[in-house]
């Protein structure tokens, strides 16, 4: 577990944010995407509208250039970046969902290359057979997003995997149709978006751009009603009493989070009205000044979903900093906090102290501060600045203001600190033996003065 990717101005969490967020916008415009183009193609067979293939075609050609590249090397980052953040969590869910994520693609390859046949097979076979291409391509979409959401939502509520270590009962948790379901119609309301930028793009008196709009409106505005309605009264209700907590408490949730989805969906609502209302108003600006602030929302919503979890990676396994918790894990894994706590963490860290030296500090030739920052990097790193190394726009939650905020500044007052991080709902207590928690302390006392040089003044040069 270390050394351990603690980032370079600015924070890991942060970095895999945004490429994860990225991703999900750029796979959910795709996949309800290949739907709207389906049915809009049926509708100019059925109504004998060809002009409606300009539309299709700008759609298809940003898709294959855009939306699936960008999608793609996103989808790929989340890879090195989550492998890099949290290997231990992630080496879990291969584990237990390799074949799983084998399959997704197996779908994933039609996806691509289905995209790619799509659009070069426009006026070059059948309109019939076309749309049945395109039907193919939209069945291999959902079934990329059908599995995804399985083990999205394994990592928020595991459901009887905890018990049983059976891949389908993390597959199949308590929260995977909710999600399944309120993802599959709010990704219409970004597809919606996403269409009234393309044929916002269309000259004005294309007949595409005035049939596309409202119907992109009416589309996205029922997927954005229909979505939030299913996360307030499905998604929500199907979480654990844990997460329903967390909702509610701001220190685990803050505020600005709320008001990020507040402003993607109010900000996107009022565009898809006025798609409906007024389609001459909609331009390809305003589709990308939507999107733009859809990101914003969706970042918010996302940020939200992962905090749920917290102090957890998977919820009552393993810890965020990688550290299994679970009393009774399944597969006969055990439980690691217990053991670090009596026999020490920098004994099993063979980067940090010399391989058969007992203890850390004076009695093995290590520095106690320095001992102290390996600790604190390693348990604390995943959802706190603990140096100034990203520190950059303020850190994630850093550390060294939490503890002045508090008063604690000195290294007894943030022992004691230390002792009581286990009263909080969202935070391990944390682990190793009474002597490692002195050199934690030590080490946030120098951050603390490092950070705030004021109170290395008034305290005395240490």
């Amino acid at each position: 577990m270390y050394p351990v990717w603690e980032g370079y101005l600015i924070h890991s969490a942060i970095v895999v944010a945004i490429i994860a967020v990225a991703h999900v916008l750029f796979s959910h415009v795709t996949v309800a995407a290949t739907w709207f183009n389906w049915w809009v193609e049926r509708k100019a067979l059925l109504e004998n509208k060809p002009y409606l293939q300009d539309y299709l075609k700008a759609s298809a050609l940003r898709l294959l250039m855009l939306a699936y590249t960008l999608g793609a090397m996103f989808g790929v980052g989340i890879w090195f970046s989550v492998t890099a953040s949290n290997p231990r969590g992630i080496s879990t869910l291969i584990h237990n969902f390799v074949f799983y994520w084998a399959s997704e693609w197996f779908w994933f390859i039609i996806d691509v290359f289905g995209i790619a046949v799509y659009y070069y097979t426009f006026g070059r076979v059948n309109p019939k057979t076309h749309a049945r291409i395109g039907l193919i391509l939209a069945l291999a979409a959902s079934g990329t997003l059908a599995i995804i959401v399985g083990i999205l939502g394994f990592k928020l509520t595991p459901g009887a995997w905890l018990q049983t270590g059976l891949s389908l009962d993390g597959f199949y948790n308590p929260s995977f149709w909710p999600m399944l379901f309120a993802r599959f119609a709010l990704m219409f309301a970004l597809t919606a978006l996403y269409a009234l930028l393309v044929a916002g793009s269309l000259p004005k008196d294309h007949p595409a751009r005035q049939e596309v709009i409202p119907l992109a409106g009416k589309v996205g505005l029922v997927g954005l009603l229909l979505g939030s309605a299913l996360v307030v009264f499905w998604y929500v209700p199907s979480l654990h009493e844990h997460a329903k907590t967390l909702l509610r408490i701001p220190q685990a949730i803050q505020p600005v989070f709320y008001i990020k989805m507040a402003v993607g969906v109010i900000a996107s609502s009022l565009v898809l009205i006025t798609a409906i209302l007024s389609p001459k108003r909609v331009s390809a600006p305003l589709g990308y000044l939507a999107l733009a602030l859809a990101f914003l929302g969706l970042f918010g919503a996302e940020r939200t979903r992962e905090v749920l979890r917290k102090p957890d990676v998977i919820y009552g396994y393993m810890g965020s900093n990688q550290i299994i918790y679970a009393e009774r894990a399944p597969r006969g894994i055990k439980a690691e906090a217990p053991r670090l706590n009596e026999e020490g963490v920098l004994q099993r860290l063979p980067f940090a102290v010399a391989p058969g030296a007992k203890g850390a500090g004076p009695t093995s030739g290590q520095d106690p501060v320095e001992a102290g920052r390996v600790l604190v990097t390693l348990e604390c790193s995943s959802c706190h600045t603990v140096s100034k190394n990203t520190a950059f726009l303020g850190g994630l939650r850093p550390l060294p203001a939490l503890l002045k905020r508090r008063g604690m500044t000195d290294a007894p007052a943030i022992r004691a600190y230390l002792e009581a991080i286990g009263g909080f709902p969202y935070m391990h207590p944390p682990v190793g033996t009474s002597e490692e928690k002195e050199y934690m302390a030590m080490y946030l006392e120098k951050l603390v003065k490092e950070f705030f040089p004021e109170l290395r003044a008034e305290g005395g040069a240490k």
